[in-house]
């Protein structure tokens, strides 16, 4: 069992890694195109067309949700346990189970109502205007039920790990 584990382990943390070199790329194509954008206003009074949409509706979601789960994962983010550190053992015992449960259940629900909010774009085929022509965003729109999907399995097995380890 534990070897199974480890493996699904393996593959969460590739896929956590992936999600933060892709949120990177992101970040820095983003700064370079705001830049140049810049640069183009300034010097030559001739801005880059759409620079604004490619960074709002393409860079920005494409910086953010695929590291979601490094980013969970990585102790970053305040979580519900730090507040019941100096109860008593037993309550942190019970209570750290049931800030488990309400994550999964949180986690779960924006990845269903990501998934579904990304299907209403793919059936509306929803687009932005970039440089004077419609690019299709419904694409970039499942990168919201991935990452809070990755959250998920995140939790899950930071709850089973020490079960396994026993």
């Amino acid at each position: 069992m534990s070897g199974v584990f480890d493996k699904i382990v393996n593959i969460n943390e590739r896929l956590k890694l992936i999600g933060v070199y892709t949120g990177g790329i992101a970040a820095v194509i983003m700064m370079f195109l705001i830049v140049a954008d810049v640069f183009m206003r300034n010097i030559f009074t001739s801005p880059i067309a759409g620079t604004y949409e490619i960074v709002q509706f393409f860079l920005m979601p494409l910086a953010i949700f695929p590291a979601l789960a490094y980013t969970y994962s990585s102790g970053v983010l305040p979580r519900l346990g730090e507040l019941v550190e100096k109860a008593p053992q037993g309550f942190q015992k019970v209570s750290k189970w049931i800030i488990i449960i309400i994550e999964i259940v949180i986690f779960t629900l924006l990845t269903v109502y990501g998934w579904k909010f990304a299907m209403a774009g793919v059936g509306d085929q929803m687009a932005v205007a970039v440089g004077g022509k419609l690019t299709p965003v419904y694409p970039v729109y499942f990168l919201i039920p991935i990452g809070f999907a990755l959250i998920v399995i995140e939790v899950i097995l930071s709850a089973i790990k020490p079960l396994i380890k026993k």
